[in-house]
């Protein structure tokens, strides 16, 4: 898993680490040669045999990482010109230190004074950024925006250090001329700006420098995290070899009517093909041709328009009793709004539960949920749940997750970009997948993904994350094959295969 930290959080983890023996002038050292490997790395063939680079720095110790850049990459061949702003005597000891080595070993430097004109930039194959590290804030002022405005003018590659000036570190907002770099690399550990509203236009590529000190430093600092493959790999359930069906958990999913009976298709077959022992599909209006023969479909009662009514009840009592998790809501209409809420008051809070679609329109701001209920809204759902506006839930969408999620007890899964998995206290943000998924009927299949991991008895926030993480791995799949534009949600059914865990058998 890779931490995700916020500036505070940065702060501390660098405060431990300087308690505990690692002085910040090797703190600086360390970053800076690793800046350097990860910008070679990323030229790659394209690295000129010349190269030339233009780094420009403030006074603060992201400055300072780029004056021991200009050091490193001296070293390494480069013609390096550095241009610097603010004031010396402001400067850490460090970054005072690493300025005046550049000093000493004559490497060019150019100080511009506040509302000074930066003089005729020198040509470069590189622009680098450090001119504001993760305690800037936008807007920015007026002598940085002159250097920014030339720097992003120049037709060369560029490159942030830690983050793009101009972006806030924590919640990814931006000022209009922010930098925009081709790649960042940032120190440590990411950090949650990044990730977040206009972070994702203004960073391009992300990479990670290295501080020297154990990765345990971050990971104890966060609460917010991004699951790789191998964690995924590592949790998956197990395969007995002698077992059965019933061993593979029992999932029942309401969902569907007579005009979106492929959303409850689509859950269901998503749910067997995720590694669901038994999948039972309770519908009101028809069963759709599209539902695999593996599927124990059973017709509802249902209204004359094809919607569910509270006469199918006791049927769906009875599915309560034989199921291990619960899938409501995909396709089932406004209409069925007054049922799914008289159904979830009997689901027993032992019962996994995801609750999608139209069943979340039985979540107020005063529900009160046990921790086994999965809550599954995108942004216009979930700011109809919380009375929060669509543009607020956007901008602060892991603070607001984690906030409702604290305040109705069970887990969050917001849909949006990242998507944030949360149970109030311990987050997950999943960043893979693409836009060609933003299609109808994608949320059905992570319904049904969430529902089979749940009985296949991962936790409820494990569950969750877990089949973010597949189901935007089932997308990007897609993607080799064919066009975003054409992605639907049955080829994410397709994929599924060749993206679940080989599960380890026992």
């Amino acid at each position: 898993m890779l931490p995700i930290l916020t500036p505070d959080q940065m702060r501390r983890a660098d405060t431990l680490a300087i308690e505990q023996g690692v002085p910040s002038a090797l703190l600086m050292e360390n970053a800076a040669r690793s800046a350097a490997d990860i910008l070679e790395r990323w030229l790659g063939e394209k690295r000129p045999n010349r190269p030339t680079a233009l780094i420009a720095c403030g006074s603060g110790n992201n400055g300072g990482d780029g004056f021991a850049l200009a050091r490193h990459l001296t070293c390494r061949g480069w013609k390096v010109h550095v241009w610097w702003t603010g004031a010396r005597e402001r400067m850490s000891p460090e970054t005072a230190t690493n300025l005046a080595a550049l000093e000493g070993l004559r490497i060019s430097t150019v100080h511009i004074p506040p509302g000074q004109f930066p003089p005729l930039p020198p040509p470069a194959d590189l622009v680098v950024d450090a001119l504001l590290g993760v305690g800037s804030r936008p807007p920015l002022r007026d002598d940085v925006l002159t250097i920014l405005r030339i720097l992003r003018s120049l037709p060369a590659r560029h490159v942030a250090i830690d983050i793009p000036t101009g972006l806030n570190a924590e919640t990814g907002e931006a000022d209009p001329e922010a930098f925009c770099a081709e790649l960042t690399i940032t120190m440590f550990a990411l950090k949650t700006g990044l990730l977040l509203n206009e972070g994702w236009h203004l960073c391009g590529q992300i990479e990670v420098a290295s501080l020297g000190v154990p990765h345990t430093l971050a990971a104890e600092q966060a609460d917010t995290w991004i699951l790789e493959w191998s964690d995924v790999q590592a949790g998956f359930p197990v395969r007995r070899r002698i077992s059965t069906k019933f061993d593979y958990g029992r999932v029942g999913i309401v969902a569907g009517s007579a005009m979106m009976a492929g959303a409850a298709a689509l859950a269901a077959n998503a749910a067997i093909r995720s590694g669901a022992g038994l999948v039972y599909l309770y519908t009101a209006g028809r069963i759709h041709s599209a539902v695999s023969p593996e599927i124990i479909a059973r017709q509802l009662p249902s209204t004359p328009e094809g919607w569910l009514t509270p006469e199918a009840l006791p049927a769906l009592q009875e599915l309560l009793e034989r199921v291990d998790t619960l899938v409501v809501g995909p396709g089932t209409g406004i209409a069925a709004t007054p049922t799914l809420h008289e159904l979830l008051q009997l689901v027993p809070e032992r019962l996994p539960t995801v609750i999608d679609a139209d069943a979340l329109r039985t979540i107020t701001p005063e529900s009160c949920l046990p921790p086994t209920r999965v809550l599954t809204p995108h942004i216009g759902e979930f700011s109809r749940m919380t009375g929060e506006s669509r543009e607020n839930v956007s901008r602060r969408a892991p603070w607001l997750a984690r906030h409702w999620a604290q305040r109705w007890g069970g887990i969050v899964l917001l849909k949006h970009v990242p998507t944030i998995i949360t149970d109030g206290q311990r987050s997950y943000w999943n960043c893979i997948g693409n836009p060609g998924m933003a299609t109808a009927g994608s949320g059905d299949v992570l319904a049904g993904i969430i529902g089979a991991l749940l009985a296949r008895g991962l936790p409820p926030l494990q569950a969750a994350a877990f089949a973010a993480f597949l189901h935007g791995a089932a997308g990007d799949q897609c993607l080799r094959s064919s066009s975003a534009e054409s992605l639907t949600a049955s080829a994410l059914l397709d994929a599924l295969p060749s993206v679940l865990p080989q599960p380890a058998i026992v």
